[in-house]
Protein backbone atom coordinates (compact mmCIF):
# COMPACT_ATOMS: atom_id res chain seq x y z
CA UNK A 1 0.00 0.00 0.00
CA UNK A 2 1.15 3.72 -0.71
CA UNK A 3 1.19 5.25 2.37
CA UNK A 4 -0.32 9.00 2.55
CA UNK A 5 1.89 12.07 3.70
CA UNK A 6 3.66 11.97 7.26
CA UNK A 7 0.97 14.83 7.91
CA UNK A 8 -1.59 12.66 7.28
CA UNK A 9 -0.68 9.41 8.15
CA UNK A 10 -0.85 10.27 11.96
CA UNK A 11 -4.28 11.59 11.54
CA UNK A 12 -7.40 9.13 12.57
CA UNK A 13 -10.05 9.10 10.04
CA UNK A 14 -13.25 11.00 11.74
CA UNK A 15 -16.72 8.38 11.61
CA UNK A 16 -19.91 9.57 13.26
CA UNK A 17 -22.09 7.02 15.70
CA UNK A 18 -23.81 4.82 12.98
CA UNK A 19 -26.08 3.39 15.85
CA UNK A 20 -29.98 3.44 15.99
CA UNK A 21 -31.24 5.99 17.67
CA UNK A 22 -34.39 7.44 18.80
CA UNK A 23 -33.07 10.83 19.88
CA UNK A 24 -30.18 12.46 18.28
CA UNK A 25 -28.48 15.22 20.64
CA UNK A 26 -25.01 14.55 19.43
CA UNK A 27 -24.24 16.83 16.67
CA UNK A 28 -25.60 20.45 17.56
CA UNK A 29 -28.02 19.93 14.39
CA UNK A 30 -31.10 22.38 13.79
CA UNK A 31 -34.57 21.77 13.18
CA UNK A 32 -36.03 21.51 9.69
CA UNK A 33 -38.13 24.41 9.88
CA UNK A 34 -37.24 26.37 6.91
CA UNK A 35 -37.83 23.80 3.99
CA UNK A 36 -39.71 21.55 5.62
CA UNK A 37 -42.13 21.62 2.74
CA UNK A 38 -41.79 19.75 -0.36
CA UNK A 39 -40.12 22.86 -3.26
CA UNK A 40 -39.72 22.28 -7.02
CA UNK A 41 -36.86 23.57 -8.40
CA UNK A 42 -37.66 25.84 -11.32
CA UNK A 43 -35.56 25.74 -14.42
CA UNK A 44 -33.34 22.66 -12.70
CA UNK A 45 -29.94 22.74 -15.31
CA UNK A 46 -27.45 19.89 -14.02
CA UNK A 47 -26.03 19.75 -16.98
CA UNK A 48 -24.62 22.86 -16.00
CA UNK A 49 -22.23 23.74 -13.88
CA UNK A 50 -23.37 25.95 -10.62
CA UNK A 51 -22.31 29.42 -10.47
CA UNK A 52 -18.70 29.69 -8.82
CA UNK A 53 -19.37 32.77 -7.67
CA UNK A 54 -22.32 32.03 -6.14
CA UNK A 55 -23.58 35.81 -6.68
CA UNK A 56 -27.13 35.14 -6.08
CA UNK A 57 -26.82 33.22 -2.89
CA UNK A 58 -24.30 35.56 -1.28
CA UNK A 59 -26.50 38.71 -2.03
CA UNK A 60 -29.03 37.13 0.35
CA UNK A 61 -26.91 36.30 2.72
CA UNK A 62 -25.20 39.67 2.50
CA UNK A 63 -28.68 40.83 3.71
CA UNK A 64 -29.00 38.71 6.99
CA UNK A 65 -25.34 39.55 8.04
CA UNK A 66 -25.48 43.38 7.14
CA UNK A 67 -22.70 43.79 5.05
CA UNK A 68 -21.79 43.61 1.06
CA UNK A 69 -21.78 40.86 -0.92
CA UNK A 70 -18.26 41.96 -1.92
CA UNK A 71 -17.35 41.01 1.83
CA UNK A 72 -18.73 37.27 1.24
CA UNK A 73 -16.88 33.78 0.05
CA UNK A 74 -19.39 30.99 0.39
CA UNK A 75 -17.99 27.24 0.86
CA UNK A 76 -19.46 23.91 1.84
CA UNK A 77 -19.95 24.66 5.66
CA UNK A 78 -17.46 27.18 6.87
CA UNK A 79 -15.18 23.93 7.87
CA UNK A 80 -14.32 24.10 4.23
CA UNK A 81 -13.71 27.67 4.92
CA UNK A 82 -11.12 27.23 7.68
CA UNK A 83 -9.32 24.29 5.99
CA UNK A 84 -9.02 26.70 3.00
CA UNK A 85 -7.69 29.76 5.06
CA UNK A 86 -5.60 27.76 7.18
CA UNK A 87 -3.64 25.78 4.12
CA UNK A 88 -3.76 29.03 2.08
CA UNK A 89 -1.61 30.81 4.50
CA UNK A 90 0.24 28.80 6.65
CA UNK A 91 3.32 26.53 5.41
CA UNK A 92 5.09 23.53 7.17
CA UNK A 93 6.19 24.83 10.37
CA UNK A 94 3.69 27.68 10.47
CA UNK A 95 1.93 27.98 14.05
CA UNK A 96 -2.27 28.23 14.28
CA UNK A 97 -3.16 29.08 17.73
CA UNK A 98 -6.57 28.91 19.80
CA UNK A 99 -7.76 28.10 23.36
CA UNK A 100 -8.11 24.28 24.07
CA UNK A 101 -10.42 22.68 24.00
CA UNK A 102 -12.37 23.45 20.94
CA UNK A 103 -13.25 22.92 17.61
CA UNK A 104 -11.59 19.17 16.90
CA UNK A 105 -11.10 19.76 13.60
CA UNK A 106 -8.59 22.94 13.53
CA UNK A 107 -6.09 20.56 14.91
CA UNK A 108 -6.62 18.44 11.48
CA UNK A 109 -6.67 21.05 9.37
CA UNK A 110 -3.12 22.22 10.59
CA UNK A 111 -1.87 18.54 10.44
CA UNK A 112 -2.86 18.12 7.19
CA UNK A 113 -0.84 21.08 5.73
CA UNK A 114 2.54 20.59 8.36
CA UNK A 115 1.72 23.65 10.91
CA UNK A 116 1.49 23.41 14.61
CA UNK A 117 -1.40 23.54 16.40
CA UNK A 118 -0.61 25.63 19.70
CA UNK A 119 -3.40 25.65 22.49
CA UNK A 120 -3.97 27.72 25.25
CA UNK A 121 -5.29 26.31 27.95
CA UNK A 122 -9.18 27.56 29.22
CA UNK A 123 -9.21 28.14 33.13
CA UNK A 124 -11.01 24.87 35.13
CA UNK A 125 -14.48 26.36 34.49
CA UNK A 126 -13.77 26.96 30.67
CA UNK A 127 -13.87 30.17 30.92
CA UNK A 128 -11.18 32.00 28.22
CA UNK A 129 -8.44 34.16 29.98
CA UNK A 130 -7.69 36.54 26.94
CA UNK A 131 -4.27 37.91 28.29
CA UNK A 132 -2.97 34.07 27.91
CA UNK A 133 -4.01 34.05 24.45
CA UNK A 134 -2.42 37.36 23.66
CA UNK A 135 0.35 36.71 25.67
CA UNK A 136 1.34 32.85 23.64
CA UNK A 137 0.37 34.59 20.67
CA UNK A 138 3.28 37.31 20.95
CA UNK A 139 5.52 34.67 22.23
CA UNK A 140 4.74 31.99 19.22
CA UNK A 141 3.91 34.44 16.46
CA UNK A 142 1.70 32.08 15.48
CA UNK A 143 0.17 32.77 11.18
CA UNK A 144 -3.35 32.50 12.08
CA UNK A 145 -5.04 33.11 15.78
CA UNK A 146 -9.00 30.78 15.85
CA UNK A 147 -11.17 32.24 18.17
CA UNK A 148 -14.11 30.04 18.34
CA UNK A 149 -17.51 32.19 19.97
CA UNK A 150 -19.50 30.65 20.90
CA UNK A 151 -16.84 28.06 21.97
CA UNK A 152 -17.35 24.14 20.72
CA UNK A 153 -17.76 22.27 23.02
CA UNK A 154 -17.52 24.19 26.32
CA UNK A 155 -20.59 26.80 25.01
CA UNK A 156 -18.36 30.00 26.37
CA UNK A 157 -19.44 33.08 24.81
CA UNK A 158 -15.71 35.96 24.74
CA UNK A 159 -16.85 38.98 25.54
CA UNK A 160 -16.71 41.35 22.40
CA UNK A 161 -14.60 43.37 24.67
CA UNK A 162 -11.95 40.85 24.38
CA UNK A 163 -12.72 40.13 21.14
CA UNK A 164 -11.60 43.62 20.19
CA UNK A 165 -8.49 43.25 22.24
CA UNK A 166 -7.32 40.25 20.61
CA UNK A 167 -7.79 41.88 16.84
CA UNK A 168 -6.07 45.22 18.25
CA UNK A 169 -2.85 43.13 20.52
CA UNK A 170 -2.43 40.19 18.01
CA UNK A 171 -2.30 42.85 14.84
CA UNK A 172 0.51 40.41 12.87
CA UNK A 173 -1.74 37.02 12.92
CA UNK A 174 -5.11 36.56 10.80
CA UNK A 175 -7.46 36.34 13.17
CA UNK A 176 -10.28 33.53 12.33
CA UNK A 177 -13.36 34.28 14.58
CA UNK A 178 -15.79 30.71 14.08
CA UNK A 179 -19.08 32.19 14.70
CA UNK A 180 -20.73 28.92 14.00
CA UNK A 181 -23.43 29.19 16.91
CA UNK A 182 -23.25 33.37 17.43
CA UNK A 183 -26.94 33.40 15.79
CA UNK A 184 -28.03 31.40 19.40
CA UNK A 185 -25.66 34.21 21.38
CA UNK A 186 -26.67 37.74 19.84
CA UNK A 187 -23.11 38.41 19.45
CA UNK A 188 -21.20 38.88 16.65
CA UNK A 189 -17.88 40.66 15.32
CA UNK A 190 -19.23 41.08 11.52
CA UNK A 191 -19.76 44.74 11.74
CA UNK A 192 -15.68 44.59 12.56
CA UNK A 193 -14.74 43.50 9.30
CA UNK A 194 -13.79 47.32 7.80
CA UNK A 195 -12.02 48.10 11.15
CA UNK A 196 -9.27 45.19 10.91
CA UNK A 197 -7.92 43.80 7.53
CA UNK A 198 -6.78 40.73 9.66
CA UNK A 199 -10.29 39.70 10.67
CA UNK A 200 -12.20 37.00 8.89
CA UNK A 201 -15.78 36.08 10.35
CA UNK A 202 -17.06 32.24 9.91
CA UNK A 203 -21.02 31.61 9.81
CA UNK A 204 -22.77 28.84 8.56
CA UNK A 205 -25.99 28.23 7.66
CA UNK A 206 -25.98 24.36 9.89
CA UNK A 207 -27.23 25.77 13.10
CA UNK A 208 -29.69 28.51 13.59
CA UNK A 209 -31.11 27.63 9.93
CA UNK A 210 -31.47 24.06 10.74
CA UNK A 211 -29.43 23.47 7.13
CA UNK A 212 -26.36 20.67 8.47
CA UNK A 213 -27.34 18.53 5.30
CA UNK A 214 -27.04 21.42 2.46
CA UNK A 215 -23.46 22.14 3.78
CA UNK A 216 -23.57 25.86 3.49
CA UNK A 217 -20.74 28.31 5.12
CA UNK A 218 -19.83 32.19 4.44
CA UNK A 219 -16.50 33.71 4.82
CA UNK A 220 -16.62 37.40 5.75
CA UNK A 221 -14.07 39.81 5.88
CA UNK A 222 -12.83 43.05 4.20
CA UNK A 223 -13.37 43.47 0.67
CA UNK A 224 -9.50 43.00 -0.04
CA UNK A 225 -8.89 40.11 2.09
CA UNK A 226 -11.92 38.10 0.18
CA UNK A 227 -10.94 38.91 -2.86
CA UNK A 228 -7.00 37.71 -2.06
CA UNK A 229 -8.41 34.37 -0.46
CA UNK A 230 -10.26 33.64 -4.09
CA UNK A 231 -7.38 33.17 -5.63
CA UNK A 232 -7.62 29.69 -3.74
CA UNK A 233 -11.24 28.99 -3.86
CA UNK A 234 -12.29 25.93 -5.61
CA UNK A 235 -14.28 26.49 -8.76
CA UNK A 236 -17.34 25.42 -8.37
CA UNK A 237 -17.75 24.62 -4.68
CA UNK A 238 -21.27 24.85 -3.91
CA UNK A 239 -23.14 22.59 -6.20
CA UNK A 240 -26.45 23.96 -7.27
CA UNK A 241 -28.70 22.14 -5.16
CA UNK A 242 -27.24 23.79 -1.96
CA UNK A 243 -27.01 27.12 -3.55
CA UNK A 244 -31.19 26.82 -4.26
CA UNK A 245 -31.75 25.39 -1.16
CA UNK A 246 -29.48 28.14 0.48
CA UNK A 247 -31.67 30.96 -1.42
CA UNK A 248 -35.08 29.68 -0.42
CA UNK A 249 -34.44 29.17 3.26
CA UNK A 250 -32.99 33.12 3.11
CA UNK A 251 -36.41 33.94 1.38
CA UNK A 252 -37.71 32.30 4.85
CA UNK A 253 -36.20 34.06 6.92
CA UNK A 254 -37.82 36.16 9.29
CA UNK A 255 -39.28 32.67 10.67
CA UNK A 256 -35.18 32.33 12.36
CA UNK A 257 -35.75 34.45 14.82
CA UNK A 258 -38.78 32.73 16.59
CA UNK A 259 -36.63 28.94 15.87
CA UNK A 260 -33.52 30.91 17.62
CA UNK A 261 -35.85 32.39 20.51
CA UNK A 262 -37.17 28.82 21.21
CA UNK A 263 -33.65 27.24 21.28
CA UNK A 264 -32.47 29.78 23.78
CA UNK A 265 -35.36 29.14 26.13
CA UNK A 266 -35.03 25.42 26.04
CA UNK A 267 -31.55 25.25 26.35
CA UNK A 268 -32.44 27.37 30.02
CA UNK A 269 -35.09 24.61 30.71
CA UNK A 270 -32.79 21.89 30.23
CA UNK A 271 -29.88 23.71 31.96
CA UNK A 272 -32.01 24.37 34.97
CA UNK A 273 -33.34 20.53 34.84
CA UNK A 274 -29.76 18.90 34.36
CA UNK A 275 -28.88 21.31 36.99
CA UNK A 276 -31.31 19.85 39.62
CA UNK A 277 -30.11 16.58 38.54
CA UNK A 278 -26.96 17.75 40.50
CA UNK A 279 -24.75 17.69 36.22
CA UNK A 280 -22.46 20.29 36.44
CA UNK A 281 -23.80 22.63 33.95
CA UNK A 282 -21.77 25.31 31.93
CA UNK A 283 -22.69 28.41 30.70
CA UNK A 284 -23.48 28.16 26.96
CA UNK A 285 -24.92 30.36 24.19
CA UNK A 286 -25.00 27.76 21.52
CA UNK A 287 -27.59 25.67 20.87
CA UNK A 288 -25.84 22.79 22.85
CA UNK A 289 -25.07 22.21 26.81
CA UNK A 290 -21.43 21.18 28.13
CA UNK A 291 -21.59 18.99 31.45
CA UNK A 292 -20.17 16.88 33.71
CA UNK A 293 -22.61 14.03 34.77
CA UNK A 294 -23.20 12.09 38.06
CA UNK A 295 -23.95 9.07 36.48
CA UNK A 296 -20.74 6.84 34.85
CA UNK A 297 -21.04 5.54 31.50
CA UNK A 298 -23.74 8.78 30.60
CA UNK A 299 -22.95 8.32 27.33
CA UNK A 300 -22.58 4.74 26.23
CA UNK A 301 -26.25 4.17 28.80
CA UNK A 302 -28.25 6.68 26.78
CA UNK A 303 -27.02 5.05 23.50
CA UNK A 304 -28.20 1.80 24.79
CA UNK A 305 -32.12 3.70 25.26
CA UNK A 306 -31.48 4.69 21.68
CA UNK A 307 -30.59 8.87 23.05
CA UNK A 308 -27.55 9.76 21.49
CA UNK A 309 -25.28 12.57 22.98
CA UNK A 310 -21.09 13.47 22.76
CA UNK A 311 -18.75 12.38 25.20
CA UNK A 312 -15.43 14.20 25.87
CA UNK A 313 -12.02 13.12 27.69
CA UNK A 314 -10.83 16.24 28.67
CA UNK A 315 -7.34 15.92 30.37
CA UNK A 316 -8.84 12.93 31.85
CA UNK A 317 -12.31 13.66 33.15
CA UNK A 318 -15.38 12.93 30.88
CA UNK A 319 -17.61 15.70 29.97
CA UNK A 320 -20.83 16.15 27.65
CA UNK A 321 -22.37 18.08 24.87
CA UNK A 322 -26.06 17.86 24.45
CA UNK A 323 -27.78 19.48 21.78
CA UNK A 324 -30.98 21.33 22.94
CA UNK A 325 -33.39 18.97 20.65
CA UNK A 326 -37.48 19.93 20.64
CA UNK A 327 -39.67 19.97 23.91
CA UNK A 328 -40.67 16.31 23.28
CA UNK A 329 -36.41 15.20 22.80
CA UNK A 330 -35.19 17.23 25.49
CA UNK A 331 -38.27 15.11 28.03
CA UNK A 332 -37.35 11.70 26.56
CA UNK A 333 -33.72 12.68 27.04
CA UNK A 334 -34.45 13.74 30.79
CA UNK A 335 -37.07 10.77 31.27
CA UNK A 336 -33.85 8.27 30.58
CA UNK A 337 -31.43 9.75 32.49
CA UNK A 338 -33.61 9.90 35.58
CA UNK A 339 -34.30 6.13 35.02
CA UNK A 340 -30.87 5.96 35.30
CA UNK A 341 -30.35 7.19 38.21
CA UNK A 342 -33.25 5.81 39.74
CA UNK A 343 -35.07 9.28 40.02
CA UNK A 344 -39.04 8.66 39.65
CA UNK A 345 -40.37 10.38 36.46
Amino acid sequence: MIKLKPSAEKLRAYFVNDVPYSVKLDANEGSNYLLNDVFKIDNFMPDLYPDSDSRSLREKVAAYYRCEAKNIMMGNGSSELINTVINAYCEKGDKVMSFVPSFSMYRTYCDLCGAEYVGAETESDFTQDMDRLILGAREQNPKIVILCNPNNPTGYVTPRKDVVRLLEEVENSLIILDEAYADFSEDSAIDLINSYENLIVMRTLSKAFGLAGIRVGALIANVETVKYIWKVKIPYNLNILSQYAAEQALNNIDRAAGYINSVRKLREELSGVLKNLNFTVYPSGGNFIFVRSPVDNLFEKLMDCGVLIRKFDYEGVIYNRITVGTKEENEILINEIKKLMGVSI
